[in-house]
């Protein structure tokens, strides 16, 4: 990294704690008064419901928390852990066999996968990464593949994708949307983690079959 570079980081990671709280503090003032001004506007109606005033206050709320967890979820990932403890040797075969069988994959990593990281992160990262694509992709026809290559542990989830149609940029990003309307930042949150160690997390489609590849550089010289 470049020495001015560096300042940014080190700011970063010293300021986000407080930011994350100066950006969340007017989203939940707004909430609050989301629901006086519900409240009023009842009042006003003499109890009378009005569909579409109850449709447009709910959509709100729904994108002012969904701004929350944005702000909570980066924040949270893109500084290092709060522990004093630089990152370790991290053996990624066990806990790749452990979330991919949680998540309903028959996944097996030979060997051993040894990355540098912190292991809380590690463990977050795949946890979301199995779970989001069981979400994204449709159980019948799921494959996954395990692969070493150019130094990294690459895991490639491919299969057909639940909603239709589907927009194959959208599902990494924080402002994801599940096919019950839900925010879903699980793939995005993914990907912050595997780069913040240098691994990545992308995705491809080839005619109907979408393909999720999460990968993490391995350390050799442990």
């Amino acid at each position: 990294m470049e020495p001015w570079l560096e300042f940014f980081a080190r700011t970063n990671f010293r300021r986000s704690g407080d930011t994350a709280h100066d950006l969340k503090t007017p989203l939940n003032i707004a909430v609050l008064n989301l629901e006086l001004l519900r409240m009023r506007v009842a009042k006003l109606l003499e109890g009378q419901d009005d569909p579409k005033l109850a449709g447009y206050a709910s959509a709100i709320e729904t994108e002012l928390r969904r701004m929350a967890r944005i702000f909570d979820t980066f924040f949270l990932l893109s500084t290092p852990p709060r522990i004093d403890d630089p990152p370790t040797h991290i053996d990624l075969a066990p806990l790749c066999d452990e979330f991919a069988a949680a998540a309903g994959y028959q996944a097996h990593v030979e060997g051993s996968a040894v990355t540098r990281a912190h292991e809380s992160r590690i463990r977050n990262a795949l946890q979301m990464f199995f779970e989001a694509t069981s979400r994204v992709l449709k159980e019948q026809g799921r494959q996954i593949a395990v692969e070493r290559k150019h130094g990294r542990l690459e895991l490639a989830i491919t299969g057909l994708p639940r909603a239709e149609p589907f927009e194959l940029t959208k599902i990494l990003k924080f402002y994801y949307t599940d096919l019950d309307g839900n925010p879903d930042l699980a793939l995005a949150a993914t990907r912050l983690i595997a780069e913040t160690y240098g691994g990545e997390l992308n995705a491809s489609q080839e005619r109907d079959k979408v393909s999720i590849r999460l990968s993490f550089p391995l350390d050799t010289k442990k």
